[in-house]
C-alpha cells in the first residue's frame, strides 16, 4: 500500500515538470523525438502507437491561399557611365566643302569625259540642244555626277545665247514653252543654272516664272551670279525651290598665275563660310589644273569635295 501511493506520488511530479512554464511554447507534439534522455520504448509498443494525422486542407482553404511570390531574375547590367558622353561630329562634316560645276558643257564629248572622270563629285552643266548633251548626260548620271541644264538667258551687253534661251520679251506662254523645251532637251536633269543671264536675272517676274516651273519639276537652282542686282535667289525662296549661288568663277583668265589665285581665293571662301561654290569652264587649262589640283585635296588643304546638292540645305 505504501508501495503503490510512492509510485503515484513520483508520477505526479514527472507531469508537472514535462508540462513548460507559462509564457514560453508548448513543446512538440507525440510526433516529435523523445528526449535524450527518455527509456526507449519497446518495438511492440512502438508499432501501436498511431501514426499522426496531418491536415488536409480543403478546397477552399487551397483556393483563398496565396501562391508564393516569385521573384523575377533581373539580366545584369553594365554599371552607367558618370558622364553620358556627347555625340561627337565626324571629322568629314566638320570640314569646309567645296563644290565645284563646269558651265557651257555638250559640244565636246572628249572634255565632257574628261569632266566625269575628275575624282570628285563635279558637276557637269549642259547646253541644251548640243550634239553631245544626252550622251554626257547619261555617261555622268552613270558616274554619279550632278547633272544641270546650263540655261541660256538674255544678258546685258545684247550677246547671242544660243539656242533654247530666255529672254525679256518673250510673253509668259511663250517663255513657258521655251522653258519646257528646254528642260526636255535631255535626261536626267537634277537642277538648273544660267548661262549668262545678266538682264534675265535682274528681272524679278520672269524669275518668279522660271521658279514656278522648277518647283513643279522639283528641280535646284544654281545661281551663277552674272549680275549683282540678280532676283534668282529672291524668286527661288518664294518658290520654295532649293538653291544656292556662286562664290568664285575659276578661269575668267586663264594662266597659272590666275587659276592658282582663284582656286585660293574659293579655299579661303570655304574656309570662312564652311561651304562654297566653284564655277569653271571646259578649257584645256582649266581642266589640267582641276586634275592636278584635286587629287588628296581633302587631305592637302582640309577641304572636302561635295556635290552640289550637299549645299542646297545650308545657309549661304
Amino acid at each position: 500500500m505504501a508501495a503503490a501511493l510512492l509510485a503515484a506520488l513520483l508520477l505526479g511530479c514527472s507531469d508537472d515538470e514535462s508540462a513548460g512554464s507559462a509564457g514560453e511554447p508548448a513543446e512538440p507534439s507525440a510526433a516529435a523525438p523523445a528526449a535524450d534522455t527518455a527509456e526507449p520504448l519497446a518495438p511492440e509498443a512502438a508499432s501501436a502507437l498511431p501514426e499522426p494525422a496531418l491536415p488536409v486542407p480543403s478546397v477552399a482553404d487551397q483556393a483563398a491561399t496565396p501562391a508564393p511570390a516569385q521573384v523575377p531574375v533581373l539580366p545584369l547590367e553594365e554599371p552607367a557611365p558618370l558622364i553620358s558622353p556627347l555625340p561627337l561630329e565626324s571629322e568629314a562634316e566638320a570640314l569646309p566643302m567645296l563644290s565645284i560645276i563646269i558651265d557651257d558643257v555638250g559640244n565636246s564629248r572628249a572634255a565632257g569625259e574628261r569632266i566625269i572622270a575628275l575624282p570628285a563629285p563635279v558637276a557637269l552643266a549642259i547646253m541644251p540642244f548640243t550634239r553631245n548633251a544626252q550622251v554626257l548626260a547619261t555617261l555622268a548620271a552613270e558616274a554619279g555626277k550632278p547633272v544641270l541644264l546650263h540655261l541660256p538667258m538674255e544678258n546685258l551687253a545684247g550677246l547671242a545665247i544660243g539656242e533654247g534661251g530666255l529672254d525679256t520679251g518673250m510673253s509668259r506662254a511663250e517663255f513657258d514653252a521655251q522653258l519646257q523645251a528646254s528642260l526636255n532637251a535631255f535626261t536626267p536633269i537634277q537642277g538648273v543654272n544660267n548661262h549668262m543671264g545678266s538682264k534675265l536675272t535682274a528681272n524679278r517676274e520672269r524669275m518668279d516664272w522660271l521658279m514656278a516651273r522648277l518647283a513643279a519639276r522639283q528641280l535646284f537652282f544654281v545661281d551663277s551670279r552674272t549680275n549683282k542686282e540678280t532676283q534668282a535667289a529672291f524668286a527661288a525662296q518664294a518658290a520654295g525651290v532649293p538653291n544656292v549661288s556662286r562664290d568664285v568663277f575659276l578661269d575668267n583668265e586663264r594662266t597659272q598665275v590666275e587659276l592658282e589665285r582663284e582656286f585660293r581665293l574659293v579655299l579661303a571662301r570655304a574656309r570662312k563660310q564652311g561651304a562654297a561654290v566653284l564655277i569653271g569652264h571646259p578649257y584645256p587649262e582649266t581642266l589640267s589644273f582641276l586634275e592636278r589640283q584635286l587629287p588628296e585635296l581633302e587631305s592637302r588643304e582640309g577641304v572636302q569635295l561635295v556635290s552640289v546638292q550637299r549645299l542646297l540645305s545650308r545657309p549661304h
